[in-house]
């Protein structure tokens, strides 16, 4: 990896920046975003990520976001928790990541995915032309051709600037079905899935480390990282009631319907850090923390408290 770039072994945090919300309560104020990253590396955050839509859950295009990111910090990883690289043309995005990458001097992770099975990650690919069946393959299919031009090794393309590093940055898989768990473990740097309970995320964490070592490769060499989302309030009630706002507004649906499917917990300061600390026992070393906070309120002033609970302080 590049100089100061999350490390698979050590043990990280990092903040999920609000590149949606901004655009639900602050009137598309992205500069909101990126004075939000620059907070986070001050607190010490290890990295600093952004989401992917294009109209299904709108937000600001990410790879630009993480340009203005690279622009205002100095050592915090930047990553897509997750990119979808279905909405761009694979030799377009090998050219934007690795001119990314090289503006950031190597501190880019590649989070992607292939889309959730909804009917607006269909209608966003309609928009651009694309098909949205054998997503994953398609998906596959485009970051190894990525990779392909980042290793300058497709007949007929030159593609430059070639990334800061060779081969490009790291991509780390989300998703836990069973394709995506071997795939994480055979062919990716890292895996980053929602896994709602630590016990979900330790039996996918075992199935990316059985990959691995089937596929030749040493079973912890793939970073294992996780996406966490998190609502706290003194009162533990009012952190319910915010999950369910944030939810509602963000994917229209109750928190209780999101909670099957990703990692969520509302409570006070204390029960959010049993709750990080629960799923670092089950194999994260790497928590990528969403804060739910309708409105925005007190954002910039809890993210320093967010990284101490996540650390167990």
């Amino acid at each position: 990896m590049g100089k100061n770039s999350v490390s698979e072994q050590t043990p990280g945090t990092g903040l999920l920046l609000p590149s949606r919300e901004a655009l639900l309560w602050a009137e598309s104020d992205l500069a909101f975003v990126v004075e939000a990253g620059r907070l986070a590396e001050k607190a010490g955050y290890d990295s600093v990520w952004v989401g992917d839509s294009l109209l299904a859950r709108p937000r600001g295009e990410p790879l630009t976001l993480l340009a203005a990111l690279a622009a205002a910090t100095t050592r915090v990883t930047l990553g897509t928790a997750v990119l979808l690289p279905l909405l761009r043309h694979p030799v377009s995005l090998a050219h934007v990541v690795a001119t990314l990458d090289r503006v950031a001097e190597g501190r880019i992770i590649l989070g992607i995915g292939p889309g959730a099975e909804l009917p607006g990650t269909h209608a966003e690919l309609a928009a651009l032309g694309v098909p949205s069946d054998r997503r994953v393959s398609a998906m596959l299919s485009a970051i190894e051709r990525c990779r392909r031009l980042w290793r300058d090794e497709e007949p007929g393309l030159e593609l430059q600037p070639l990334p800061f590093r060779r081969g490009g940055p790291p991509i780390w898989l989300g998703g836990g079905g069973p394709r995506m768990l071997r795939t994480a473990g055979a062919t990716f740097d890292g895996w980053l899935p929602f896994s709602p309970t630590p016990a979900d995320y330790g039996s996918g964490l075992r199935a990316v480390r059985e990959a691995a070592e089937g596929a030749g490769r040493a079973p912890d060499s793939v970073a294992a990282g996780v996406y966490l989302t998190v609502a706290v309030a003194d009162d533990p009630r009012q952190a319910v009631n915010e999950m369910d706002a944030y939810m509602r507004a963000y994917y229209g649906v109750p928190a209780e319907v999101m909670a099957r499917a990703q990692a969520c917990h509302a409570g006070t300061l204390e029960s959010a850090s049993e709750w990080f600390a629960a799923y670092r026992a089950a194999g994260a070393r790497h928590l990528v923390v969403r804060l739910a906070r309708p409105g925005l309120s007190d954002y910039n002033e809890t993210i320093p408290q967010i990284l101490s609970a996540a650390h167990g302080r």
